[in-house]
């Protein structure tokens, strides 16, 4: 009996997590967003492309950022089995320097429920021209 009680329970549980919704990223790799060099004052805007490769819907329910100097938007719908969404990030490049931020995306993935993404980059100081004042 005991063998037939913990034989259904690992049956159940095998079922229950191959009949999950799962999120993966698409279009960068190891999850982080590389924004490389960009200029001060530049457009920040970057798309991460995601992909619900589960078979229910995924459902992001929230997005927290490590600071404010990045604010994401992102698919409110649910993201039905194969179909694809985006997240909208957008970094704040005024700040001169290397930069290297945490986004977390909080969703109903059984395996990921809240998936870190790395936001990094270099935004670099517009060139100064010592002879412009002449």
């Amino acid at each position: 009996m005991k063998k037939f009680v913990l034989s259904s329970a690992f049956l159940l549980g095998a079922f229950i997590f191959s009949n999950a919704q799962e999120i993966k990223i698409t279009n960068y790799e190891n999850n982080t967003v590389d924004y490389g060099n960009v200029n001060k004052g530049s457009n920040g805007k970057r798309i991460i492309k995601i992909q619900n490769v589960g078979d229910k819907p995924l459902i992001i329910s929230n997005i927290n950022t490590s600071c404010g100097c990045t604010v994401p938007q992102w698919t409110t719908e649910p993201i039905a089995p194969g179909k694809k969404g985006e997240i909208t990030v957008t970094y704040n490049t005024s700040n001169v320097g290397r930069f290297s931020r945490t986004i977390t995306i909080s969703s109903n993935d059984e395996k990921k429920p809240n998936l870190p993404v790395r936001i990094e980059g270099v935004v670099l100081a517009p060139e100064t021209n010592p002879d412009s004042d002449k």
